[in-house]
């Protein structure tokens, strides 16, 4: 991410992506009952709304009252509508959104929300004629562990705007549905409605009913680890860290845990660059060592992907600047790993800034980073806007949010991407490029979502097949090899290989590296090697068919 001063993170470039997911979609039928039957109280067949702009929901049926007075729509939280004569008030939902970090249409069959996490439901209300608000609005939600229904009241504008306003929320209707209600199976009704009733068709449009896609809770475990380097540590603050977290991500809670002070060994007085100042080749040295010892402290775990993270604090005294310019390198993590490094936070906000539009951002460029960095553990790589590399294609071309929202719990702030800055730019970016004001796009809150939660079965599949991993690196000029339980979840094949010898002919095996994207590759890995099932007794380790260094399996892999 580039900052004012030039500050940037690197991170690790993916090409193989370990864990498939599977995405979920809710129905996509139309809601909706054309008010026909009986005053005998059949059921009446399921119509289309009249509006068609936002009619991803549901299919329900319908009963009349004796009479045709009034119906009720059966959905799993029965609501009734008053029927009567038509108002011709061009009366609808013109659109539905779920606010959960970012802006989500619930019409995209790959929506899915976070389970356990707050939404700030927007609905937008339109009509045709100057009119007053209907009486009732209000928003049903279904609870499928206790099968009972929540009502929850629509606040919004006494009269009901002509148009939509994307970069507000004055003019639409909102509703803010706790995170113990966000789970799988549940259900969304929203109606509004008049006493004295409008015709069926008319009343079509003010209703939807939902179904979303919900994946289970996903809680975090984090462990904080602060740095000692050249005898000064990070001062470390878990206020608001977690907040940090769940603010940007799909992650529904952060259960952290502080860790003793890691001393570092590999920066001394003698390798500084200049007084403070160390290499990007030191900083990656960290981050290995920070990566394992966060290795040692979760013993025995099966992926990357539900292991615990490390989140390392680097004290201020220290600046990691790359060969070249005068930037500095803020941030470092693996990409699908379980290990980051980032300066210091000790606060997260500009309390000063009120408003998402503001010129600055709300959030301090520290937090920022860490939430960044944390994106790259959750298997992101960069959006392309600020100059950055290692581009994930599923995010915008453009590195930015395709006129998406986001908003923020914490502060409960609303903002829409479509509004420009004073120079009718852009104002923000996608939180994992080096552009403007950061925030999550809503492709990649998916992909991170999608990633967290994969399927069960998927993950038992892959996390049942042969797995015996050996990591290598470089460090102090010494190469290093240790098993480990798991690698991280992306890995680029690097241009090294490994002769294997086993109790059978020895064989030729593939080094696979974790790759800083942002800078010339690193020499000093760390690479990762998955000998199977194989019983191994020697690695060698090869460049270009020249033998580097030689590990035997009867001392452990050890030189």
């Amino acid at each position: 991410m580039i900052f004012a001063e030039q500050h940037f993170h690197g991170v690790k470039h993916w090409v193989q992506r370990i864990f498939p997911v599977a995405v979920l979609s809710f129905l996509v039928s139309a809601c909706g009952g054309s008010g026909g039957g009986g005053g005998d109280g059949s059921v009446s067949g399921v119509g289309m709304p009249t509006s068609t702009s936002d009619t991803g929901s549901a299919p329900v049926s319908m009963t009349l009252s004796p009479g045709g007075s009034s119906r009720t729509v059966n959905t799993n939280c029965p609501f009734s509508q008053a029927l009567g004569a038509a108002r011709n008030d061009g009366l609808r939902i013109e659109q539905v959104r779920w606010l959960q970090t970012v802006s989500l249409d619930p019409n995209q069959p790959d929506t899915r929300l976070a389970g356990g996490k707050t939404v700030k439901l927007r609905v937008d209300l339109l009509s045709n004629i100057t009119r007053a608000a209907p009486a009732i609005r209000s928003v049903r939600v279904y609870d499928p562990a206790t099968s009972t229904c929540t009502s929850y009241s629509l606040s919004g504008p006494n009269t009901i705007p002509k148009s939509i306003s994307m970069d507000s929320l004055s003019n639409a209707f909102v509703a803010t549905l706790p995170a113990d209600k966000i789970k799988p199976g549940m259900g969304v009704s929203i109606v509004f409605d008049d006493s004295t009733g409008r015709s069926a068709g008319e009343a079509d449009s003010t209703f939807r009913y939902f179904l979303p896609s919900v994946a289970p809770a996903q809680t975090e475990t984090v462990r904080i680890i602060p740095l000692t380097i050249l005898g000064i540590t990070a001062s470390v603050s878990n206020a608001n860290l977690a907040a940090v977290l769940t603010r940007l991500h799909p992650i529904s809670s952060v259960n952290v845990m502080t860790s003793s002070a890691l001393p570092i060994t590999s920066i001394s007085l003698s390798n500084l660059l200049s007084s403070g100042v160390a290499s990007i080749a030191s900083m990656t040295s960290v981050l290995d060592e920070v990566d394992n010892y966060c290795a040692q402290l979760n013993g025995s775990q099966r992926t990357s992907r539900t292991a615990p993270k490390c989140i390392a604090f680097f004290p201020d005294t220290i600046t990691f600047r790359p060969s070249s310019g005068s930037g500095q390198v803020v941030g470092l993590a693996y990409v699908g790993g379980i290990s980051m490094i980032a300066q210091q936070v000790l606060n997260t906000d500009d309390n000063t800034i009120t408003s998402p539009y503001a010129s600055r951002h709300w959030m301090n460029y520290r937090a920022l980073t860490l939430a960044h960095e944390y994106g790259h553990l959750l298997n992101m790589d960069h959006a392309s806007c600020g100059g950055a590399t290692g581009l994930d294609p599923r995010l915008y071309s453009d590195g930015r949010l395709n006129g998406g929202g986001g908003w923020d719990e914490v502060r409960d702030a609303y903002f829409s991407s479509t509004r420009l800055d004073a120079n009718n730019q852009p104002q923000f970016a996608d939180l994992m490029s080096y552009c403007g004001k950061e925030w999550a796009s809503d492709r990649g809150y998916l992909a991170e979502l999608n990633y967290r939660s994969a399927s069960s079965d998927v993950s038992a599949r892959i996390e049942d097949a042969p797995q015996q991993w050996i990591k290598i690196s470089i460090n102090g000029g010494v190469w290093q090899a240790r098993p480990v339980a798991f690698a991280p979840a992306t890995l680029k094949l690097s241009n090294l290989d490994v002769v294997v010898s086993s109790e059978q002919e020895p064989v030729v095996v593939p080094l696979y590296s974790a790759v800083l994207s942002d800078m010339p590759e690193q020499a000093q890995g760390p690479y990762y090697v998955n000998l199977g099932s194989l019983q191994v007794t020697q690695l060698q380790i090869r460049k270009a068919g020249s033998i580097v260094n030689t590990w035997s399996a009867s001392t452990g892999f050890k030189n």
